[in-house]
């Protein structure tokens, strides 16, 4: 919002500067005015730009948390139903993780001296 305001508050110096240069023949002040324009056109785009992104990504981050919590009860509500299906899937998904997890075993086995 502060770069629309300030561009916007740009964009009317330069009008005046504009105006101002044309009444007295000050060429260079209305060349100033011009890009004053210009400047502050571009800065209100670019701050109408910033705050769409800012609006879109806080609607996908509310969608986001939404699917989130309702998966989350959906899981909260299987696991109250079906306890003992929900801890052999937690243990299942806890060995295999630790087995992904532990790495490459470190044992050497020599051959029997025999």
């Amino acid at each position: 919002m502060d770069d629309q305001v300030t561009g916007a508050a740009r964009q009317g110096v330069g009008r005046v500067q504009d105006a101002v240069g044309g009444l007295t023949g000050d060429s260079a002040t209305q060349v100033k005015g011009k890009l004053n324009q210009a400047a502050g056109g571009a800065q209100r785009a670019y701050g109408k730009l910033t705050e769409d992104v800012r609006d879109r990504l806080e609607g996908a981050l509310a969608t986001v948390r939404g699917e989130v919590h309702e998966r989350l009860d959906t899981i909260e509500t299987y696991v109250k139903d079906k306890p003992l299906p929900a801890m052999a899937i937690a243990a299942s998904v806890g060995i295999l993780l630790g087995l992904l997890l532990r790495g490459r075993s470190r044992t050497v086995y020599l051959p029997d001296p025999r």
